[in-house]
This record gives C-alpha cells, sequence and structure tokens, in this order.
C-alpha cells in the first residue's frame, strides 16, 4: 500500500502523528473525504476522539469480545494511549526480532515510523 501513497483514494494516518497533533490529522482527513467541518462539529468530533472518551467505547474495545468469550475478560483493545508503550509487553528477545523484521522488511522504502513520541498528553 505504501507505494501507492499518492493515489488520490489514498490516505495514510499515524498514531503518532495523531498524538502530535489530533487537529490536524482531522482536518486532513476531512479534507481527503471533502467534508468540511464546522467549528462546533469539529469540537465535538476531537472532543469524541480524546483518548479519555474513546477508550471507555465498548465498540472500540470490542466488549462483545469478552461476553462471547472471544478476548481475555481482563484485557481491553485500548491500554494507555502513549507510544512507546509496547516495551512493557514485549521481551528484549521479542522487540530485537521487531527491529530486524522492519529494517529488512523497509529498506528499499522511505517509509519510517516514529516509535516514540518525547512530549506525550
Amino acid at each position: 500500500a505504501w507505494t501507492k501513497r499518492s493515489h488520490p483514494n489514498m490516505l495514510f494516518i499515524f498514531y503518532e502523528d495523531m498524538k502530535k497533533d489530533l487537529r490536524g490529522e482531522v482536518e486532513r482527513v476531512a479534507k481527503f473525504l471533502g467534508k468540511p467541518l464546522t467549528e462546533e462539529k469539529m469540537f465535538k468530533l476531537l472532543e469524541h476522539l480524546k483518548f479519555d472518551n474513546i477508550s471507555k467505547n465498548e465498540s472500540v474495545n470490542f466488549e462483545i469480545g469478552k461476553k462471547i468469550g472471544f478476548m481475555n475478560q481482563d484485557g481491553a483493545f485500548i491500554r494507555k494511549g502513549k507510544t512507546g508503550d509496547w516495551k512493557n509487553h514485549f521481551s528484549p528477545e521479542l522487540n530485537r526480532r521487531i527491529d530486524a523484521w522492519v529494517e529488512a522488511n523497509l529498506a528499499e522504502t522511505d517509509l519510517r515510523f516514529e516509535m516514540e513520541l518525547e512530549k506525550q498528553d
């Protein structure tokens, strides 16, 4: 898909970019979709998308998965909303394997991932 990133029907959005500038990313999506937002609608959407609000959304957290036994009862799809938190869940060996995979598979592309942000809300 990355090779098609300039196609007029393709839009890439990265979580880290949303963390840095949620409003800017929402504006990009609205422009891409040709759906301008009034200031009132923008405010409502930004409130809805705040991590504290979206993390409580049962649909986002796939709570039905817990009810039907598909997911661990103690888990949640949405965790902390912080970049770089994966380091607390992966072993050092798994981190090395993932880094090696990313390096090998993205070597011929200009796709780069920002894995952590210094400043986070």
